[in-house]
């Protein structure tokens, strides 16, 4: 079992590209707040400054970086990081830009150019997980290091000569790019940090990797503590305290999410009963199914059906 592709297929990542753009300096854009995405600037030439939400820090990028923003958070998009700056919306009135093409904004004299490809991965409603949710304000990975993994600097090429192309096919080719190049940016930036305390290291760990890999293997299961904890070699107590650390939330806590959220996919994705899906996540007892899926979602598997609705799972 790949722990980190059956997280990644729950999520439902979906890729969306929007701007391929040509700023003339002095220029800067205010990137308004977006819900559940993670939204990329990749820089195929020039400077690009950023400055995420109130942040008083300036990111500078140059060609070949990647910036990524995993919750959607506002942001400042600038040659410099003083230079003056407009609404989005304002901008593409400006540049008549109709969605289609370049978006071309700036200065008339363009003694200087930033360009850039610009989209977001969307993530399904439904799902929220500590791989997510550990994420930080945004994640930069430099030309250099990009460079390094031969494949994945071949593949942000790609993204940027497709990009520019007009060939039929070429949009659904970018979206899939640009969700593998997510999934590896997060990854190569998970190895530069200097802490054990997030998901990508549990996935690695000796102990609770293994714990990790028994429980997605095989969710319908009758899991413990006790049973977890014999799968990682270690006991009880240790084990708690190490799952906590580096997952973020206790064991069996992880374990009802992961079920309850998996049965959501499955209410909206099939015609199964509720209490097939109940069973097929692990619940012996549709009753007790029931009791925590509303203790999570906010309301019982039956009415989120009926309803249709895409409530997230409470953490």
């Amino acid at each position: 079992m790949d722990i980190l592709s059956d997280v990644l297929s729950a999520l439902k990542l979906k890729g969306c590209l929007y701007f391929n753009t040509r700023f003339y300096g002095p220029w800067g854009i205010r990137v308004p707040k977006l819900g559940n995405v993670a939204r990329f600037h990749l820089v195929t030439d020039g400077p690009c400054a950023v400055r995420i939400g109130q942040s008083e820090t300036v990111v500078n990028l140059s060609k070949g970086d990647i910036i990524i923003i995993p919750h959607g958070k506002a942001h400042i998009l600038s040659d410099k990081a003083d230079s003056p700056s407009a609404a989005l919306d304002d901008a593409l009135a400006a540049s008549n830009f109709t969605g289609q093409g370049l978006f071309e904004y700036g200065s008339s004299d363009r003694a200087s150019e930033t360009q850039l490809i610009c989209g977001h991965l969307e993530f399904d409603d439904a799902f929220l997980h500590p791989l997510i949710k550990q994420l930080p304000d945004c994640m930069v990975v430099k030309a250099k290091q990009l460079e390094e993994i031969v494949w994945l600097g071949h593949a942000i090429r790609s993204l940027t000569e497709i990009q520019l192309s007009a060939q039929m096919g070429n949009n659904a080719i970018v979206q899939k790019l640009s969700e593998i190049i997510f999934i590896h940016v997060i990854k190569v930036w998970q190895t530069s940090l200097n802490t054990e305390e997030n998901f990508l290291y549990a996935i690695s760990d000796p102990h609770i990797g293994k714990s990790l890999q028994c429980f997605h293997a095989n969710p319908q299961q009758k899991w413990s503590l006790h049973v977890l904890a014999l799968e990682a070699g270690l006991s009880r107590t240790l084990f708690a305290e190490r799952f906590r650390l580096l997952v973020g939330m206790p064991p069996m806590q992880y374990i009802k999410q992961w079920r309850v959220q998996q049965a959501q996919l499955l209410l909206r994705e099939s015609s199964q009963s509720v209490d097939q899906i109940a069973q097929s996540v692990g619940y012996a007892s549709v009753t007790a199914f029931t009791r925590i899926f509303k203790k999570l979602v906010g309301f019982g598997p039956g009415a989120y059906r009926k309803q249709g609705n895409n409530k997230t799972v409470k953490q």
